[in-house]
């Protein structure tokens, strides 16, 4: 029940998204296999994903390039949302 002002979502091409989960894998030594990656990616499109539809219907989606540093993505959205 608690109201929300804004909903943000990051917006990178699948590709991006792949090779951003390849090198946290080798970075952190994880278990993340290619497979495993591209199965995360396809249960976020199939039941995350759909969500926001929801919240752009309530005028509440804010879509962010998420390609870029973390701090420039940041400052971004800062900027937008103050």
């Amino acid at each position: 029940n608690t109201p929300l002002d804004a909903v943000v979502a990051l917006d990178a091409d699948h590709d991006v998204l792949m090779e951003r989960m390849k090198k946290r894998a080798e970075i952190e030594a994880s278990d993340d296999t290619p497979e495993a990656i591209a199965k995360r990616l396809d249960v976020y499109a199939k039941e995350t994903a759909p969500l926001l539809a929801t919240y752009e219907e309530r005028g509440l989606l804010k879509t962010f390039n998420g390609v870029g540093s973390v701090e420039e993505i940041q400052a971004t959205i800062v900027a937008e949302l103050g």
